[in-house]
């Protein structure tokens, strides 16, 4: 059985655990159970199927091969124990977290944990899927909440791999320390930046096809950007566009700056034709921490099928930028600004296609993949436009990551970018989409 013991909770149930009603109860608990009575069992025919071929058949070879597999089993059969003191830490020694009943046939309880195992890195929390057969003194209502004592497991990084829920129904059958542990979880509840339980509610209405122990990993603003099941140590990226409402609301603040907002924006003094259009694609940027992107010198120019520090810009290089543009034979209408050139040019009116056709913005979609090494390709209408590498402000950090926690600050980088788009697709357009 994996140790998801190697941590010191913050809150506890505070329920006195009863060790013969988890024996009885506990789903997760059980399945250890059972798979300790069968490693006995096989453990116990290996050894006598061993000894009798050595002693009937006098032949070595196959007493080996039945001896090695006897010590497998004695070796599964260790690993699988589960003692009195561990079944009772589970309960009163692990962390309290709330769980939800979100389904009722069958009946489904999801719980959410804060994922973090050092100080200092984003929150990421995970909402954990459990299907279960019973649930001995609940009403096993919908939306009923249940609240649950977990262990995490760690294997390395900033992050704990997956946390384990045990409803406190399965530890004990004192309703009084169960209403004191639910109330408990409802105080610190009221310290989170969001009502985790509607979060609960709304993972559950969002992926509705999640599996039992499959878990939705969510930034700390309870935005859902990872996929895994709970032994997996990597997750998959979700669909930007699956998320996009979530992080919509989020990052996007007032379209009025305010006067301290714009200290610091490096906004263009020249007097050029479009400044206020350039100005506020940069208070945009700012705005969606994605300036690094539109100011990166592409050496380049335009995409030619390599990875560019970012989108090619006249804030990033005017001469080149102008020099392109020219070369390109787009003649532009009066009034209208070239703001982004890849493989197509991206202008205040839309986007020209490669047949230098003019798409409205009304007609303009974006989206983002990634690539394997921390790299993000720019679609278009389901067209590659740009690809270009991620530009974190600590590149030492990254580098220090596990693979997961590369992959999910890679996510919120196009997060971001994705959302500065749709904000300048708004802008340009003059009316919401």
């Amino acid at each position: 059985m994996a140790d998801y013991s190697q941590f010191e909770a913050g809150t506890k149930s505070g329920i006195h655990a009863d060790t013969t009603r988890i024996r009885k109860h506990d789903e997760l608990i059980g399945k250890a159970l059972k798979r300790r009575s069968s490693s006995i069992c096989c453990f116990v025919v290996s050894l006598m199927l061993a000894v009798g071929v050595s002693i009937i058949l006098k032949s070595f070879i196959p007493a080996v091969v039945f001896g090695l597999a006897s010590a497998f089993f004695l070796w599964r059969l260790w690993g699988t124990g589960v003692s009195e003191n561990y079944m009772k830490e589970v309960y009163e020694e692990g962390l309290l977290v709330p769980g939800l009943v979100v389904n009722t046939q069958p009946l489904t309880i999801m719980a959410i944990a804060n994922m973090v195992a050092y100080d200092g890195v984003p929150v990421v929390n995970a909402c954990r899927k459990l299907v279960v057969k019973e649930l001995d003194g609940a009403k096993k209502e919908l939306y009923e909440k249940i609240p649950c004592s977990c262990f995490f497991c760690y294997d390395g990084g900033s992050y704990h791999l997956n946390f384990e829920p045990h409803p406190l129904f399965w530890g004990t059958d004192s309703q009084q320390e169960i209403s004191e542990a639910l109330q408990q979880a409802e105080t610190d509840n009221k310290q989170n930046p969001q009502d985790e339980w509607e979060v609960l509610k709304r993972i559950a209405r969002q992926y509705p096809t999640l599996a039992d122990g499959e878990m939705i990993l969510l930034d700390e603003n309870y935005a859902p950007f990872g996929r895994k099941k709970y032994y997996e140590s990597r997750y998959k990226p979700l669909n930007l566009d699956t998320a996009q409402d979530e992080y919509r609301n989020i990052l996007q603040r007032s379209s009025e700056i305010t006067e301290k907002e714009d200290e610091g924006i490096p906004f263009l003094e020249q007097e050029i034709p479009g400044k206020d259009v350039y100005n506020r694609m940069i208070a945009l940027a700012c705005r969606f921490d994605v300036y690094k992107y539109i100011s990166s010198h592409c050496e380049l120019g335009h995409f030619v099928n390599s990875e560019h520090p970012g989108l090619f810009t006249y804030i990033g290089d005017p001469v080149d930028f102008l020099k392109e543009f020219h070369d390109s034979g787009i003649a532009l209408d009066e009034g209208e600004y070239p703001l982004i050139y890849e493989k197509y040019l991206i202008t205040t009116k839309g986007c020209y296609n490669e047949d230098k056709k003019l798409q409205p913005w009304d007609k303009v979609n974006f989206s983002i993949r990634f690539t394997v090494l921390n790299g993000m390709q720019l679609f278009m209408n389901e067209t590659k436009i740009a690809e270009f590498k991620g530009q974190f402000e600590d590149t030492g950090r990254m580098e220090s990551l596990s693979d997961p926690e590369q992959e999910m600050e890679l996510h919120k980088e196009a997060v971001r970018i994705i959302e500065f788009l749709r904000e300048l697709k708004l802008d340009f357009s003059g009316r919401i989409l």
